[in-house]
């Protein structure tokens, strides 16, 4: 076996300019500059199905064997397409003449392949995974727990989805709304990596990247991730994200005014909000809760971390990551340190001090789990509180009770 020598972090899930909602700014050659700042070493190309991304890819960058070049980054041919059902998959390419190949087989298939950079394609996710493995792609569910066009929104198992096929999924991404606490509760994922990556639709580091991976490779390269997914060599170390309670559809809640509630309130009032008579949502942690056959068991730690810039905007308590103060500061850190990924999970925090003490103690705080997290639901994001002292935490936390623990009535 050969000796594993790249610690690498990676984002496997990027949209191109060329996608709707997507920034103009996603440009391989921004990407590249603003992930070496993020401090992510591979990114995946996203939407290389798209014949003007593919274009501009091709252009862009210098084909090695099994990567592409951009400055410090090595890019990896990826896409999301959507199946028949309208489930969301991520398929990882060994190189560019492999994506043209598998572009014959899903032209015949979709009708918006040549203008979206996530085609709709009119198979199902059987299907999907057969073209996949002709062309030696890797494949996996993205976002699988997000209530719409995903996996675990449509369907009650992984083999539900994939048939036969089920046994050639590589791993699972698991997107904004869950972490492998979550998804380590249900048993048919033993076998499958789990990917946090961004989904990014700009390329600036409180997006891209702002999901990633660590993980031990024997090479930066698709050939790599294959090994790794496959179990032969290399190891998974962290999963970096978001906490899944920050997502819109965590707790059951009213669509309409976001009242919270448990799974077995909302059976007793047959899913109407008691406050304004509008449907409840069910959310996904009760989805997860139903499709479960144990308790969580990690395979591997998940770190729930924001992006630098939102933790600084939390700190000065500013509206957005992008003021004039959260910049200076952000840049400060980045300046000193050289890139955010360690800046949040490996420097010291008496380092970090002698930049900022304020962002470093909410450093601190979120990378020791401190932080009390009011769950998002119905539509409506959740909210993170940075308390100053453990008396205030307190308060908010019987204050605040139901909300935390998603439910309407004591």
């Amino acid at each position: 076996m050969r000796e594993l020598c790249f610690v690498t972090d990676f984002d496997l899930h990027i949209h191109g300019k060329h996608s709707g909602g997507v920034s103009p700014k996603m440009e391989i050659s921004v990407i590249a500059e603003e992930a070496e700042k993020k401090g992510l070493e591979m990114v995946g190309t996203g939407d290389i199905l798209n014949p003007k991304w593919l274009r501009h890819v091709r252009e862009e960058t210098e084909e090695k064997n099994g990567y592409l070049k951009r400055d410090n980054i090595k890019f990896i041919p990826t896409t999301e397409v959507e199946d028949e059902n309208r489930i969301h998959h991520l398929l990882i390419f060994p190189d560019l003449e492999t994506v043209e190949e598998a572009y014959q087989d899903f032209k015949e298939l979709s009708d918006d392949i040549r203008r979206e950079g996530r085609p709709r394609i009119k198979a199902d996710g059987e299907e999907i995974v057969e073209i996949a493995k002709k062309h030696d792609a890797l494949i996996g569910p993205c976002h699988a727990f997000t209530p719409y066009t995903a996996i675990y929104g449509k369907k009650g198992s992984l083999e539900e989805c994939y048939g036969d096929e089920v046994g050639n999924l590589d791993f699972l991404e698991l997107g904004l709304s869950a972490d492998s606490e979550m998804a380590s509760r249900i048993s048919d994922h033993d076998d499958l990596i789990f990917l946090s990556n961004s989904d990014a639709h700009s390329p600036w580091p409180h997006r891209l990247g702002r999901e990633f991976n660590r993980a031990e490779l024997s090479e930066e390269s698709f050939e790599g991730l294959r090994r790794l997914f496959a179990g032969e060599e290399g190891e998974m170390k962290l999963n970096v994200g978001l906490d899944p309670r920050e997502g819109k559809y965590h707790c059951s809640a009213c669509n309409s005014c976001h009242q919270k509630y448990s799974m077995e309130e909302a059976k007793e009032f047959k899913w109407s909000c008691q406050e304004c008579s509008g449907t409840i949502k069910k959310g996904v942690n009760d989805r997860v809760n139903e499709l479960s056959d144990r308790e969580a068991g990690y395979k591997v730690d998940y770190l729930h971390l924001p992006p630098l810039a939102k933790i600084i905007q939390m700190t000065v308590d500013h509206a957005s990551p992008t003021t004039k103060t959260v910049q200076k500061k952000w840049k400060a850190f980045n300046e000193e340190f050289g890139d955010e990924a360690s800046i949040l999970i490996d420097e010291e925090i008496e380092d970090l001090e002698k930049v900022d003490e304020e962002v470093a103690e909410s450093i601190r705080k979120f990378r020791e789990d401190e932080i009390i997290m009011i769950p998002g639901g119905g539509g409506d994001y959740g909210e993170r509180i940075l308390p100053e002292k453990e008396e205030e935490a307190s308060e908010i936390r019987e204050d605040r009770r139901l909300e935390i623990n998603c439910r309407y009535e004591d």
